[in-house]
């Protein structure tokens, strides 16, 4: 069945020197989301149009795509300013635009299922466009010569300005008490003596399909970025201590700043874990092995500086005869860590991974009966 026009968007990227193209990874996103991309359209140039990020000739090429192909969303696949989202708005008035950050929030929405990642969804919205809201609001007012309180207390934008700060100040005290209600679960395993072993690495990396494989569990894989939004925990049984292990959401590269520190409850669960196991997907290609490896080694180092690290260069079942190659990128940015390469899909290697596991929690050597060692 076709999909509804509402859900029809063309795709816009502006491409300049030193910029990795998302293009394919946003078209993923809104794919994910539901949407029917009808058209991709990119620009090279030396630097960004402060204006609208692309020419202005290039967002009337667009305009008229939008109406040829009966788009209602334009999206690009880079991060724009509330001044270039307000000017890309009037000059294509039929269409709603998003950035790349805005459609990662779609995708965060419709995958979100607990209250906790419904709160920080939510929080990561206000944050992220209370600058555009803002710089619409007071255009609004001096389009309409409303340079005089425009409510109680002051000019529209500070009337808006209030009430953002309220919602936030509101979700803020929600997520508080979220927070307290897991750190109190967190003592209590504690108590109990369950170390625990956090997953982490970027989107589709494998983490949902080794931790539902290892603790015979049924999350949902598969379905696109970002199947997991929230944390799961469940015992893991290992030889020498049973353990919990932590299911996270996964990194995405340049993520906003403000949107990464709406999920600050989630990064938490990997600072206080004992062990991380850091996943990166051993299948692409070289370039994004070694920039995701570099980027999650510096994500890691931001959040859990002193945790004991394992490095699971993930999905070995679709490499070939370049495995050391592979190997090798993420050696190079994981230098004194242990890169152990498996395949949580076919089970190959996990369970001496599992052993490296109990042995690192009960601080024990274990040999390594593969060539690992940095060349």
């Amino acid at each position: 069945m076709p999909l509804s026009e509402s859900m029809k968007a063309v795709l816009v990227e502006c491409l300049v020197p030193g910029y990795n193209s998302r293009m394919e990874e946003v078209k993923s996103m809104m794919e994910t989301v539901g949407y029917e991309i009808v058209e991709c359209v990119s620009q090279k140039r030396d630097d960004y149009d402060p204006a609208c990020c692309i020419g202005k000739g290039k967002v009337d090429e667009i305009q008229n795509i939008v109406h040829e192909k009966g788009a209602k969303v334009v999206a690009f696949a880079n991060t724009l300013s509330g001044g270039q989202v307000l000017r890309i708005q009037k000059r294509i008035s039929d269409a709603k635009i998003l950035d790349r950050n805005l459609v990662i929030l779609e995708l965060f929405e419709k995958r979100a299922r607990t209250r906790e990642s419904k709160l920080q969804i939510g929080l990561a919205r206000l944050l992220y466009t209370y600058g555009w809201g803002r710089e619409s609001v007071r255009m609004k007012g001096i389009e309409r010569e409303q340079m005089g309180p425009g409510g109680p207390g002051g000019y529209p934008f500070q009337v808006y300005e209030k009430d953002v700060r309220r919602r936030v100040s509101k979700i803020r005290a929600e997520l508080r008490r979220v927070r307290r209600h897991k750190e109190m679960l967190r003592a209590r395993r504690e108590k109990l003596g369950f170390p625990v072993v956090a997953l982490a690495g970027y989107t589709q990396s494998g983490k949902t399909t080794f931790f539902n494989s290892v603790v015979s569990e049924r999350k949902q894989i598969g379905l696109g970025p970002f199947t997991t939004l929230s944390t799961s925990a469940k015992l893991l049984k290992l030889s020498e201590k049973d353990t919990i292990l932590v299911d996270s959401i996964g990194f995405v590269e340049d993520m906003h700043p403000l949107i990464l520190d709406a999920f600050n409850t989630t990064l938490s669960e990997i600072s206080s874990a004992n062990l991380i196991l850091l996943f990166i997907d051993l299948s692409e290609d070289y370039a994004s092995i070694a920039r995701k490896a570099s980027a999650s080694r510096e994500i890691v180092r931001h959040v859990a500086p002193s945790t004991d690290l394992i490095v699971c260069a993930n999905k070995l079942d679709l490499v070939g005869s370049d495995l050391e190659k592979r190997l090798k990128a993420i050696q190079d940015n994981f230098k004194g860590s242990l890169v152990m390469p498996i395949s949580a899909k076919t089970g190959e290697n996990v369970g001496l991974l599992l052993k490296l596991v109990s042995n690192s929690l009960s601080k024990r050597s274990v040999s390594i009966p593969m060539p690992l060692e940095e060349t």
